[in-house]
């Protein structure tokens, strides 16, 4: 069984200056995942998406992320988190989460809480992108 994943590569243009990046999105809800997808595709960024934890696992292992959008997980944020850290030290991370998550290792400005806005979410990655790795 292939690895099933969905590019996307984004257009550079507009006023966002930061440089484009790799960005893995884990996200179970297409809808959601779409949208995501779009939003960071049209801030310039390759936008890979996977469904499941196993896939974004094996592309982390290909693939050198930039910065990962971690979708609500249902209690397996911090496990995941160190899995990916494990492949992948000082990997940033947006997550996407419950208010009441204390995912650590993430800082609050890379949290986002459902319902978000997409902008919020450019801002979240482009945050990321700002800090070392790791932050």
């Amino acid at each position: 069984m292939g690895l099933a994943l969905l590019v996307s590569a984004g257009q550079r243009g507009g006023l966002d200056s930061t440089p484009a990046a790799t960005i893995l999105v884990l996200e179970e809800n297409p809808a959601v995942q779409d949208l995501i997808d779009q939003a960071l595709c049209g801030s310039g960024h390759r936008v890979l998406t996977t469904k499941n934890a196993l896939e974004a696992l094996e592309v982390v292992r290909r693939v050198r992320i930039d910065v990962l959008v971690l979708g609500l997980l249902h209690g397996m944020g911090q496990t995941l988190v160190g899995e990916f850290r494990s492949i992948q030290a000082g990997m940033r991370i947006v997550s996407i989460s419950d208010p009441d998550d204390d995912l650590d290792g993430i800082d609050h400005s890379a949290r986002l809480s459902s319902p978000f806005s997409l902008d919020d979410l450019r801002e979240a990655a482009a945050a990321a992108l700002g800090s070392p790795r790791g932050g």
